[in-house]
C-alpha cells in the first residue's frame, strides 16, 4: 500500500541502517532478482532466469506481513507463492497500482527485438502476465513506479533517451518529460525506482566502479536531486559479489530492498534488508461543542502523544472515539496516549448535559379530621373462597382429567359449577374480556356429553366381547362331551358344574 510521505527530513536515508530480514536462492544458474514492488498483503519480485534467452522468467510473492490476506498467521516474508510461465525480458522495473489491481513491469532490454520500449501487465494474485503494451520505439524503460497524487506512473528511460524521467498520465501518455539525465553522477545505469509522496528513490548501478552503493533521493516537485547517500547492508564476510536492484515501501517510512549477493561458496541468493527511516505521524483531534480537546499535531516515530480533553460546566464526557473506534469513557475519563506511534491516529470526543437529579416532593403531614366513608354495598354474588379460585384454565385441566377418565364426573360438574358461578359473576361487571365465555362452556358441556357416549359405546362393546368369548366357551365344552360319549370322567353335571364357574369368574371379571 502507497502511502502520504511524512518524512522527517527531505534526505530519510542519510545514515539508514539496515536489517537483514530474509534470505532465498536465486532458481536461474544466469539468474538475478530485478525488481521488486508491495501490495496489499505481498511483496512481489521479478527474477530474470536468464538475461541471455527469452526463458520464462520467475515470478515470486512473499508475505508482506504476520498474517494472510485471511487474517491467518504467517511467517513475515516468508514465500507464499510462485510462477514461472512468461518472459518479461528484463524486468528491471515494477510498479503496483491500488486502484486498478495491477501490476506495470518494465522490460527494459532483450535478445527479442519485439519487446523494445514494451511494459508488462501483471496479476498480483495469479502472478500471470495479462499483457504487453509498447510505449515507446526510441528508448527502453529502466525503472517505473505508480504515482497517487495523480493516478499516473513515473519512469526512468535507458541510455537511448537519456536516462530521462518521465511523468505519464493513467493511459500511459506522457505527460511532462524533464528531458535528458541533469546531475552530475559518476554511474554505470540505473535500478529500479520508489514513489512516496512528493519524493523518488533509486539505486544507481556502482557494483563495478569499486565505491560502494548509494540511494539517491529525488523531489518530484522540485525536479532536483535532493540527496545521493552510501548505503552500508552490513553485508556477512562470506558475501563476495552484491549488487542492490531496487526499494519498495512496505508501510510509512518502512522500506525492504532486495539485493542480489554471491558467496564465497558459490551460492547465488537475494537477500531482503529493512529499514525504518525517520518520519512523522499525524495525530488529529475533533470535538463537539460544550467542551475542549488539546490539539493534536505531527509526532515523530515510535514516540507518543497526549491528548486531554475538558467538558464545559455542567455537561460531561459521552463519546471516546480513536481511530474511528468507540472506547469507554469511564476508562479515559479526561486524557488518551498513543504509544509508539507508527501510523496516523485520529480521536474524536462528544459531551453531553449532566443528569440533574429531580427531587422527590416530601408530603407534610398536616393532621386533619379524616371524614366518615360511606361504602356502598356491592351485589350479593355467590363466590368460590379466596383458596378456591376457579379459573379457566383449571376447569379445562379438570376436564382433561375427567376425559383421561383419573377424575370422577361429579367431581369435574363441581368444578365447572364453581367456575359458571365465577364467570357469570364476572359477566354481570359487563367484563368485556369473559363476554365470550358462555359459549366455551357450551363446548365445554357438549363436550362432556360426547364423552359420557363414548364411555358406553365402550362398555356395550366390551360386554359384547365376553358374551362371545363365552358363547365360544359352551360351544367347546359341548362338543368335547359330544365327541367322546364313551368317556366315564365326563358328565353332565360335570358340564353344568364347568359352566357354572366359568359364569362366575365372568362375573367377577366384569
Amino acid at each position: 500500500m502507497l502511502c502520504q510521505a511524512g518524512f522527517a527530513s527531505s534526505t530519510p536515508f542519510t545514515g539508514a541502517s539496515w536489517e537483514l530480514v530474509g534470505e532465498y536462492p536465486i532458481l536461474g544458474s544466469n539468474g538475478a532478482v530485478q525488481s521488486v514492488c508491495a501490495t496489499e498483503d505481498y511483496i512481489i519480485c521479478i527474477e530474470n532466469f536468464n538475461d541471455l534467452t527469452t526463458e520464462p522468467d520467475v515470478v515470486s510473492a512473499y508475505y508482506k506481513n504476520d498474517t494472510d490476506a485471511d487474517g491467518n498467521p504467517v511467517t513475515q516474508y516468508s514465500l507464499a507463492h510462485q510462477v514461472r510461465d512468461a518472459d518479461f525480458a528484463h524486468a528491471n522495473g515494477m510498479a503496483y497500482n491500488p486502484v486498478t489491481h495491477e501490476i506495470l513491469v518494465s522490460g527494459y532490454s532483450s535478445p527479442d527485438a519485439s519487446n523494445y520500449g514494451c511494459i508488462f501487465r501483471l496479476d498480483p494474485d495469479t502472478l500471470e502476465q495479462k499483457e504487453r503494451i509498447q510505449l515507446s520505439t526510441s528508448y527502453n524503460i529502466l525503472g517505473i513506479d505508480y504515482l497517487p497524487s495523480t493516478g499516473g506512473y513515473l519512469i526512468q528511460t535507458d541510455a537511448d533517451g537519456g536516462y530521462g524521467f518521465k511523468l505519464l498520465d493513467a493511459s500511459l501518455q506522457v505527460v511532462d518529460d524533464w528531458g535528458t539525465y541533469p546531475f552530475d553522477f559518476y554511474m554505470e545505469n540505473f535500478q529500479d525506482l520508489c514513489v512516496s509522496g512528493d519524493l523518488f528513490f533509486l539505486f544507481p548501478l556502482t557494483m563495478h566502479l569499486g565505491i560502494g552503493n548509494f540511494i539517491q533521493t529525488y523531489s518530484l516537485s522540485q525536479k532536483t536531486l535532493l540527496a545521493d547517500d552510501t548505503v552500508d547492508f552490513g553485508f556477512s564476510d562470506d558475501i563476495t559479489i552484491n549488487e542492490p536492484e531496487g526499494l519498495c515501501e512496505t508501510n510509512p517510512g518502512e522500506f525492504i530492498a532486495i539485493v542480489n549477493v554471491t558467496k564465497a561458496d558459490g551460492g547465488r541468493y537475494v537477500q531482503f534488508y529493512r529499514t525504518r527511516v525517520p518520519y512523522l505521524f499525524t495525530v488529529s483531534t475533533s470535538a463537539a461543542e460544550h467542551g475542549s480537546v488539546s490539539e493534536g499535531g505531527e509526532v515523530s516515530r515510535g514516540e507518543e502523544k497526549t491528548v486531554s480533553y475538558t467538558a464545559d460546566e455542567g455537561f460531561r464526557l459521552a463519546k471516546l472515539s480513536v481511530d474511528g473506534l468507540y472506547l469507554p469513557v469511564t476508562e479515559y475519563p479526561d486524557s488518551y496516549t498513543f504509544s509508539d506511534i507508527q501510523k496516523d491516529h485520529t480521536l474524536a470526543v462528544t459531551f453531553e448535559p449532566v443528569p440533574t437529579a429531580t427531587p422527590t416532593p416530601t408530603a407534610t403531614a398536616t393532621p386533619t379530621e379524616t371524614p366518615a366513608i360511606t361504602q356502598t354495598p356491592e351485589p350479593a354474588i355467590s363466590k368460590a373462597p379466596a383458596s378456591s379460585t376457579v379459573s379457566f384454565s383449571s376447569v379445562a385441566s379438570h376436564f382433561a382429567a375427567f376425559w383421561k377418565g383419573t377424575v370422577h364426573a361429579a367431581s369435574w360438574f363441581r368444578h365447572l359449577a364453581s367456575a359458571g358461578a365465577s364467570l357469570f359473576a364476572r359477566i354481570r361487571k359487563a367484563d368485556p374480556v369473559f363476554l365470550a365465555m358462555p359459549f366455551v362452556l357450551l363446548v365445554l358441556i357438549l363436550l362432556f356429553v360426547l364423552r359420557l357416549r363414548y364411555v358406553r359405546r365402550i362398555r356395550r362393546e366390551r360386554s359384547r366381547k365376553a358374551l362371545e368369548h363365552r358363547r365360544r366357551t359352551y360351544e367347546e365344552l359341548v362338543r368335547e362331551f359330544t365327541e367322546d360319549p364313551k368317556d366315564e370322567e365326563v358328565s353332565i353335571d360335570e358340564l353344568l358344574l364347568t359352566i357354572d364357574e366359568l359364569q362366575k369368574e365372568e362375573q367377577k371379571n366384569t
